[in-house]
């Protein structure tokens, strides 16, 4: 079986031969660069450097020598320009803080801010991220805490604000998708990154503060920026679907995160009455003019509005965080496995990957198999991206485990 007939009976809610497995194939699944470089050490050698082609997350290409040794089953379909603004050609070195050299895009400058901090500018030389000096991120360089001078911005003029793809992008994404599919047996995961609605109003001129307070105190307003964020999420689906979504079994319709550790960012009931209604909108369009399943990215403790995604057309729930409130892995299969792809929770980033032992991490994934994996609707990743710091030999032991335990039927 192939791994895109693999994906495919998964999405499906239907067994394979195995359980797929996702390590790199869209943008909350992926290698931070540094980790990618101690895998490379111990596995893959011939994998170094790597391509940072998303300088947010920080996320390492897989190359051809690190997929023979992952065997993942899913590929992404990148866009050019990822994050910044940075188109990923003309690649050049650049030394990681941890002492690791890795191909950055040409028009990657960090400006030393002489306060501790590496700082990325857009051409007019406005701070747009910045990195600790020792750090392994970018931030945002935007401001936190409520604005006093805060005015909610025209809903028209936020619509005209945001971006459509243009025809040149567009015949990028054709092309790369058109050769994974024709080139590999691998499933194509469309990482479309112009149809996300505006969970926090980063896009609205609010800060996250101002947005929370916003849903609260002015729920008409957040409707209408959210239902004009939906109708643009249309149009670029629209034009996305067209240039890729033959090749494509699922596309990234939102990376937002609507939990926290403890909880969900806000009550259920605001989801309900402000998110749940524009979800309806870009998936019922994506449902009706394609194939494609609509893969929602969330961390955090989500588990009281998982209904209200089901409700709102969500196919796949990522990253299935184990870790935060009310995410017991038994529970939501048994509540959500036959209404939602588990694609994700296959191992717990944030205790047992980075602290325990590779037996551990062995004994640990056997159990997440056989909880999600029977009956299908379960591609296995880990909680997120494989951040720096986890052993190598830890992540070797996760990848035996499912060769060794993820074969249907599931014990």
């Amino acid at each position: 079986m192939t791994s895109r007939e693999r994906v495919r009976l998964a999405l499906a809610h239907q067994e394979a031969d195995r359980v797929p497995l996702d390590i790199s194939g869209t943008l909350w699944t992926g290698i931070h660069m540094d980790e990618y470089c101690e895998l490379a050490k111990a596995y893959s050698p011939a994998s170094l450097p790597p391509r940072v082609f998303e300088q947010f997350q920080m996320l390492a290409r897989v190359d051809a020598s690190m997929q023979d040794w992952l065997q993942g089953d899913v590929a992404i379909v990148e866009n050019p320009v990822m994050t910044w603004g940075l188109h990923n050609e003309d690649w050049k070195p650049w030394q990681t803080f941890r002492g690791n050299t890795v191909l950055m895009p040409g028009g990657y400058a960090p400006v030393d801010g002489g306060d501790g901090f590496l700082y990325l500018r857009d051409e007019r030389g406005q701070n747009l991220a910045m990195m600790n000096k020792g750090g392994l991120y970018f931030e945002r360089c935007c401001p936190v805490h409520m604005r006093d001078d805060f005015e909610p911005m025209d809903v028209k003029a936020f619509g005209a604000s945001l971006p459509v793809y243009t025809d040149e992008e567009l015949a990028f994404i054709r092309r790369e998708a058109k050769a994974l599919y024709d080139s590999t047996e691998l499933s194509v995961f469309g990482a479309c990154n112009r149809g996300q609605l505006s969970t926090y109003g980063l896009y609205a001129n609010c800060t996250i503060t101002d947005w929370l307070v916003l849903l609260m105190t002015e729920p008409e307003y957040t409707f209408d920026i959210l239902a004009t964020h939906a109708e643009k999420a249309v149009e670029n689906f629209r034009l996305y679907l067209q240039a890729a979504g033959d090749y494509c079994d699922a596309v990234a319709v939102s990376g937002m995160d609507y939990g926290i550790q403890t909880s969900e960012l806000f009550r259920p009931d605001i989801f309900r009455d402000q998110y749940m209604p524009n979800m309806k909108t870009i998936n019922g369009f994506i449902h009706s003019h394609s194939k494609c399943k609509t893969f929602y990215h969330s961390c955090g403790s989500i588990r009281h509005i998982l209904p209200y995604m089901i409700e709102g057309g969500v196919d796949i729930i990522n990253p299935v965080q184990t870790s935060a409130a009310g995410m017991e892995p038994e529970q939501l299969k048994a509540e959500f496995g036959d209404k939602l792809v588990f694609w994700g929770g296959g191992a717990d980033t944030q205790h047992v990957l980075p602290d325990c032992t590779p037996e551990e991490v062995y004994a640990h994934v056997r159990e997440r198999i056989r909880t999600f994996a029977p009956g299908g609707g379960f591609v296995f990743s880990p909680v997120h991206n494989l951040q720096y710091g986890v052993p190598p030999q830890n992540v070797a032991a996760m990848l035996r485990s499912l060769r060794d335990n993820g074969g249907y039927p599931v014990a």
